[in-house]
C-alpha cells in the first residue's frame, strides 16, 4: 500500500492546474500591493518571461509522450539532455519562476513568499510520486539519471547537448495555456493595482482590448490543435 506523501503527490499532480486557485483569489483579498510603481511591473515580467522560456525549452526538446499537461503520469522515455541533464525538474523551476514573476508584479513581499512556500510543498509531494512512477517504469536507467543530475540544484558541469530538434509545434500547442494565463494575469494585476491606486480603472478600453487579443488567439491556438 502507497504512504501517504506519495499518494497526496498524485492527488497534487493530478490537480495541478487548479491547485494555485485558492491562493490567487486569496491573494488579491487579503494580500493589497504595496507599490504603483512601474518598476515592480516590469521587473515581474522580465522574471516571468524567464520562467516561461525555461519552460519553452525544456518542453521544446523534450521527447515525445513526456513533459505533458496530461492529468496522470507518464513518460514514454526519459529526458536526460538539454536542460534535463542540468537538473531533473527544470519545468517545475520555469513555474516558480512565472509565479514569482507575476506576485513580484503585484507588489507584495508577504503574498510571494507566501506563494513561494505554497509551491515548493505541492512539487516536493508531486516529484516523489513523479519518481516512483519513473523508478518503477524506467528501472535503472532512472537511478542512473538520478545519481548524475541533482533533484533541485544545477549542475552545469553535466551539461548534454538536446538529443533532437526544437519542435516549435510541441511547444505552441502545449504551452498555449501557459502563455495565456501569464499575460491574462498581468493584465489583471496591473489593472487591479491601477484600481487601488487611483480609484478606477481608467484605462480599461486598453485592458479590454489587449484581453480580447489574448483570447483570440488562444482560442484560435485551441482550433488550430484540434484540426491537427
Amino acid at each position: 500500500m502507497e504512504n501517504w506523501p506519495l499518494r497526496l503527490g498524485k492527488f497534487l499532480f493530478r490537480f495541478r492546474s487548479f491547485t494555485p486557485l485558492p491562493l490567487i483569489l486569496l491573494t488579491f483579498l487579503l494580500f493589497p500591493p504595496l507599490s504603483p510603481g512601474p518598476a515592480w511591473t516590469w521587473a515581474g515580467l522580465a522574471v516571468a518571461l524567464a520562467g516561461e522560456a525555461l519552460r519553452m525549452a525544456s518542453v521544446g526538446f523534450a521527447g515525445s509522450g513526456t513533459s505533458g499537461r496530461e492529468s496522470f503520469l507518464k513518460a514514454d522515455s526519459l529526458n536526460t539532455t538539454g536542460l534535463y541533464s542540468l537538473v531533473r525538474n527544470p519545468l517545475y523551476w520555469g513555474n516558480v519562476l512565472i509565479f514569482s514573476g507575476l506576485l513580484a508584479a503585484f507588489a507584495n513581499p508577504w503574498a510571494l513568499a507566501l506563494f513561494v512556500v505554497f509551491l515548493a510543498a505541492q512539487y516536493h509531494f508531486i516529484v516523489l510520486a513523479e519518481e516512483s512512477f519513473l523508478r518503477q517504469t524506467h528501472g535503472p536507467a532512472y537511478d542512473g539519471y538520478c545519481q548524475r543530475v541533482r533533484r533541485w540544484l544545477p549542475r552545469f558541469d553535466r551539461w548534454a547537448p538536446p538529443a533532437g530538434a526544437f519542435d516549435w509545434k510541441k511547444v505552441l500547442f502545449k504551452e498555449n495555456d501557459s502563455c495565456f494565463n501569464l499575460l491574462l494575469g498581468l493584465l489583471l494585476i496591473a489593472a487591479w493595482k491601477e484600481r487601488r491606486f487611483t480609484g478606477a480603472v481608467r484605462r480599461w478600453p486598453w485592458f479590454v482590448g489587449a484581453a480580447a487579443v489574448l483570447l483570440l488567439a488562444y482560442a484560435g491556438i485551441k482550433v488550430l490543435k484540434k484540426r491537427k
